[in-house]
C-alpha cells in the first residue's frame, strides 16, 4: 500500500467522522427546539394537579365551615336551653315558661347537632340529567311511528303506575301485565305501543309518605293535594290552579313559573305526577294533554272515563235537558191558559 492511499483513507475518515458530528450537532439543537413544548406541557399538567387539589381543599374547608356553623348553632342553643333551666330554678315566678324554653333550646340543639342538612342538587344540573332521558324516550317514540298520547294506567298488583303510548290512534289498553314490559306487543293489534315509568311516579312516593292523611278519591281532592304537592311540597312551580268537572271526567292544572322542565318535554316531570295522582286517587287510565299557554307556562288536562250510574243520580246533561223540558212545559201551560 502506497503512502497516497494511505493519506487517502485518513482524508475520508476526517470528512465521515466531521459528518457524524454535524449530525449529532443538528439532533441536539432539534431536540433544544422541542424542549421547550416538553416544558410547557408539564408544566400545565403541573397547574392542573395544583387546580385540582386547591379545588379539593376548598370543597373540604367548605365542608368544614358548613358543619363548624351548624356546630355553633347547636351550643349557642345548648347554652340558651341551659340557661332556661337555670333561670327557672333561680326565678320561681316565671319557673314554667323558662323551664318549658331551656328543653325547647335543649331539643333544638340536639336536633341541630344530630341531624345534618341535605345535599341540593342545582336545578340547572337535574334538567340536564332528565333532559337526557326524556329526549331518549321521545326518541323512540318518533322512530316507532307512535301517536302523540300519554295514557297513565295504575297497576294496582305492583302499587305503580305506568305510562303506555299507544300505536294506534284507535287504541285499546292492554292489560297490567302486558304493560310491565318497554315494549308492548299483544295479539291484539289495537293495543300495541311502549310503556315506561312515568317520570312523576318518583314524587308520587315522596308525596305519599308527606301526607297527613289518605290519598283524595274525588277529582277536588286531589286537585287540592297535588296542587299543593307542587308549589309547597317539590317548589317545581310557583304557582298552580286546578279546574275540574267530575260529570265531564276532566281536571285542568294551570302552571305559572315552571322550574323544572317545559311544556314540550316528553313527560314533563309536572304534567306526570299531576296524572299520577289522578290514576292512583280515581284508580283510573288517565290520558293526559300538555299545552302552552300565553297567561301561564302551560296547562296540564288530564280526562278519565266516567262510569254511567245506574239511575240514582242524573248527570248534569241530563239535568240541563230535564230543566229545559219543564220549562217549555211551563210556557205551553201558560199560553194555553191564555188562549181561553
Amino acid at each position: 500500500m502506497s503512502a497516497d492511499d494511505a493519506r487517502d483513507r485518513d482524508r475520508e475518515s476526517a470528512l465521515a467522522n466531521g459528518e457524524t458530528r454535524a449530525v449529532v450537532s443538528a439532533a441536539t439543537d432539534d431536540g433544544g427546539e422541542g424542549r421547550p413544548d416538553a416544558d410547557e406541557a408539564g408544566a400545565a399538567r403541573a397547574e392542573l394537579v395544583d387546580l385540582r387539589r386547591e379545588n379539593a381543599r376548598l370543597r373540604q374547608r367548605y365542608e368544614a365551615l358548613r358543619r363548624g356553623r351548624y356546630r355553633q348553632t347547636a351550643v349557642a342553643l345548648a347554652a340558651l336551653g341551659v340557661a332556661g333551666l337555670l333561670g327557672g330554678a333561680l326565678f320561681p315566678p316565671v319557673r314554667e315558661t323558662l323551664v318549658v324554653l331551656g328543653a325547647i333550646g335543649l331539643f333544638a340543639a340536639a336536633v341541630t347537632r344530630y341531624l345534618s342538612p341535605e345535599r341540593f342538587i342545582p336545578v340547572g344540573v337535574g334538567s340536564a340529567v332528565f333532559g337526557a332521558h326524556a329526549r331518549n324516550h321521545a326518541a323512540v317514540v318518533d322512530e316507532l311511528g307512535l301517536q302523540d298520547a300519554a295514557v297513565y294506567v295504575p297497576d294496582a298488583d305492583r302499587d305503580g303506575v305506568r305510562l303506555f303510548v299507544p300505536e294506534h290512534r284507535d287504541y285499546a289498553l292492554p292489560d297490567a301485565e302486558a304493560l310491565r314490559d318497554t315494549f308492548v306487543v299483544t295479539d291484539d293489534d289495537d293495543a300495541r305501543g311502549v310503556a315506561f315509568d312515568p317520570s312523576g311516579g318518583g314524587l308520587f312516593d315522596e308525596f305519599a309518605r308527606s301526607l297527613d292523611g289518605p290519598l283524595g278519591d274525588d277529582p277536588d281532592a286531589l286537585a287540592r293535594q297535588a296542587t299543593d304537592a307542587l308549589v309547597e311540597l317539590f317548589e317545581l312551580a310557583e304557582t298552580a290552579t286546578a279546574e275540574t268537572d267530575a260529570a265531564d271526567g276532566r281536571l285542568t292544572v294551570r302552571v305559572e313559573g315552571c322550574r323544572f322542565a317545559a311544556a314540550e318535554t316528553f313527560d314533563t316531570p309536572v304534567a306526570s305526577f299531576v296524572a299520577v295522582v289522578v290514576a292512583r286517587g280515581l284508580d283510573a287510565p288517565v290520558v293526559t294533554e300538555v299545552a302552552a299557554g300565553e297567561e301561564t307556562d302551560f296547562a296540564v288536562t288530564c280526562r278519565w272515563e266516567v262510569e254511567d250510574g245506574d239511575g240514582d243520580e242524573p248527570s248534569a246533561d241530563a239535568a240541563s235537558e230535564t230543566e229545559n223540558e219543564a220549562g217549555e212545559s211551563v210556557t205551553g201551560e201558560t199560553a194555553a191558559d191564555e188562549r181561553r
